[in-house]
């Protein structure tokens, strides 16, 4: 389950009168992750099967017919059996193509007179208000004429130029459109006038006639265009309801068809023979040789070639020096082949959580799925900063409703990690920190901090006693609560400190496992024990520290935790310096800031916790006493308040509590690229197989 499952290679050879059934039964299987065959002596490269040109043919005239249909798979569910799709492929392709040839013709034709009118009504637009026929504004020898708009009156400027020599015309309705009739000898200079007035060239259209008549014609054939394309828009609608099913159920089939003819492009062949390589998870080896020996007997010869290893293998002499471990093994690491595919198995809860790993990258073969631990600690994480029964609760249900009703990945990812997250913050908030919407449900201090004047409890606010402890486990209170995060933030930012170290000791833990089982356990040591090493000797260092610097003790070089600290970060530096040289020295500072970088679960958790804490004060403290009117203003705040903290907070401790997971911990130990395990397989959503 953590690691992929293990593959292997194996050889498939039969004669071309057996390649159809075998790729039939390749697709059945549903574990054939095929090789590309790469052309070696005595094989070329494979063709197609014979189906395939007339299945072509045949799926590139339906996605003709379904794209004038303008048809969307989207909300079809009917199915065909397949059966029912072959015997009538050829009538329902003859069908349609007859009935709808016609209507289709029909719109294309109404379409385009309609653009051709309403490209020609534009144009006719600042002409209709002037009483000239379209013919007097060309074909004079001695006259030029302008037709546009002006931003102011021109007419001084002409009259300047030419005195009473021209003929200006306006539009009725809009005076900045002009048609000017100049002699051809002063065009020059009248352009210029007529410049200066802002004037733009509007074109005068093509055709005979007063524009307003034509203007009005055209309005009554685009208004009749219009109501018949919707017509024809109608009957085609009735047409792509009436064949939907019967289309896409045909391109289905026919894709597949094709699908399957074109797999010997994949394969190696000779004039009577095919081979064909191809990975298969190892324990299904017995299976598959069971099916084919059970189809075809002896007729079709497989071999296992072989069960590929997670040990990789080294043959330069910078390798071997990796393997005596000094260097690190990531420097020069020696892929493992990327033809090797991962196939990963998970539970559904795992499952769910794969998303946030595959944005990442795919694990490689030889390395721990980072999965597990992501579906551990991401809704943990995500829980701590939030911590609060209140919000926990809404991002529950919605988690639960997109769980159960989106269908995008995006929003299934994103239902994941609010249904599990919010399950956690619920659990966290009411054992934890004891509260809801910023409330505790009692107060945990009892009154004795220098915030007692400003927050409330819902035992308070209720008027009814809630217990502060629960139960008792031994001589262990379960209590409603056990920190404030606004009281007790030294405490929590001491825990986050704890949790950044065994959430980056669980790192470099699986980092020792990946590297022993690439390079052996001689580069696990150099490479990641000695990691582990200098990281537990910090967490010791860090208990005597925080006795010195904030408990006020005295530094005692024989105290057992400073000699075990020495103890520790001693050998572990010295392993790392051999491993990696200088670049030990430098990666030191990097783990003290990742360490540190846990404390913005405390950060968070506070900085919401400090806002909820403004906006009850001013709800609660400030304006619900007033009564009356003011405690719908109060309630109002509250909502509106809380609303913006939950949104904050959803953001803040979504994109922190990944970021804890990508940046800290799969560092330590993932490295991802590996090939997906992509097998044949038929995906059938408009067909069924009887």
């Amino acid at each position: 389950m953590l690691l992929p499952e293990q593959m292997s290679k194996i050889l498939v050879i039969g004669t071309r009168d057996r390649l159809p059934g075998t790729i039939d039964l390749l697709y059945s299987l549903e574990n054939i992750h095929v090789v590309d065959f790469s052309e070696e002596e005595g094989f070329t490269l494979g063709a197609p099967l014979a189906t395939a040109s007339d299945a072509s043919h045949k799926l590139l005239k339906l996605r003709s017919l379904g794209k004038d249909l303008e048809l969307d798979e989207h909300g079809h569910h009917e199915r065909m059996s397949v059966k029912q799709v072959e015997d009538t492929l050829d009538k329902t392709l003859s069908d349609i193509e007859s009935e709808i040839a016609m209507v289709v013709e029909s719109k294309n034709a109404k379409q385009t007179r309609l653009i051709e009118a309403e490209t020609y009504l534009k144009s006719l637009e600042a002409f209709k208000g002037i009483p000239l026929d379209l013919e007097m504004y060309r074909g004079y020898k001695n006259l030029e004429v302008f037709t546009g708009q002006v931003k102011t009156d021109p007419e001084p400027g002409v009259r300047e130029v030419l005195g009473d020599d021209f003929e200006m015309f306006r539009d009725s309705g809009d005076n900045n459109f002009i048609a000017l009739f100049v002699p051809k000898a002063k065009a020059e200079e009248v352009e210029k006038a007529l410049i200066k007035a802002g004037f733009t060239d509007v074109p005068a259209p093509a055709g005979t006639g007063m524009p307003a008549e034509i203007v009005s014609k055209l309005e009554q054939e685009i208004s009749s265009l219009s109501k018949e394309s919707e017509d024809v828009s109608a009957k085609l609608k009735e047409l792509q309801e009436k064949h939907a099913t019967s289309i896409l159920a045909s391109d289905e089939y026919l894709s597949i068809e094709v699908e399957k003819a074109e797999l010997p492009l994949r394969m190696g062949a000779t004039d009577h023979s095919f081979v064909l390589e191809a990975w298969v998870p190892t324990n299904e080896y017995g299976g598959i040789t069971k099916s084919f020996s059970d189809k075809f007997g002896d007729d079709i010869y497989i071999e296992l070639l072989e069960t590929k290893e997670r040990k990789e293998k080294h043959h330069t002499k910078a390798e071997g020096s990796v393997e005596a471990g000094v260097m690190t093994a990531e420097a020069i690491a020696v892929p493992m082949s990327e033809e090797t595919p991962v196939k990963l198995k998970h539970r559904k809860v795992a499952d769910q959580f794969s998303f946030y790993t595959k944005l990442i990258n795919n694990p490689r073969y030889n390395e721990i799925d980072p999965t597990i631990a992501l579906t551990l600690f991401f809704p943990v994480f995500f829980g701590l900063m939030i911590g609060d029964v209140g919000y926990g609760l809404i991002f529950t249900i919605l988690g639960w409703l997109g769980l159960t009703r989106a269908k995008s990945k995006d929003w299934r990812g994103l239902s994941t990690i609010l249904f599990y997250g919010g399950i956690v913050s619920v659990f966290l908030g009411f054992f934890l920190f004891g509260d809801m919407f910023g409330i505790e449900f009692t107060a945990i201090h009892h009154g004795v901090s220098e915030l007692s004047s400003v927050t409330y409890t819902w035992a308070g606010l209720l008027g009814i006693d809630i217990p502060h402890v629960l139960f008792s486990i031994g001589d262990f209170p379960v209590q409603l609560g056990y920190f404030s995060k606004l009281e007790d933030v030294k405490m929590l930012l001491y825990i986050s400190v704890w949790i950044g170290f065994l959430h980056l000791m669980v790192g470099l833990i699986l980092g020792l496992y990946n590297v022993s089982l690439r390079h052996g356990i001689k580069a696990a040591i150099f490479e990641k024990f000695s990691w582990i090493l200098i990281l537990a000797g910090g967490a010791l260092m860090l208990l005597v520290m925080v006795d010195v610097l904030i408990l006020g003790g005295e530094l005692n070089v024989m105290d057992p935790l400073f000699l075990g600290s020495l103890a520790l970060l001693i050998p572990g530096l010295a392993l790392a310096l051999i491993a990696e040289g200088g670049k030990a020295i430098i990666e030191l500072p990097e783990l003290l800031s990742n360490v540190i970088s846990y404390t913005r679960i405390t950060a968070i958790g506070m900085s919401k916790s400090g806002m909820a804490l403004a906006f009850n004060y001013i709800a609660i403290g400030l304006i619900a006493p007033e009564g009356g009117v003011f405690l719908a203003v109060a309630l109002l705040i509250f909502v509106v308040g809380h609303l913006m903290i939950f949104i904050l907070g959803l953001i803040s401790a979504g994109l922190q509590s990944i970021r804890l997971q990508y940046v800290e911990l799969f560092t330590k130990f993932f490295e991802g690229g590996g090939l997906e395990f992509n097998p044949l397989k038929i995906e059938r959503k408009h067909t069924m197989e009887e």
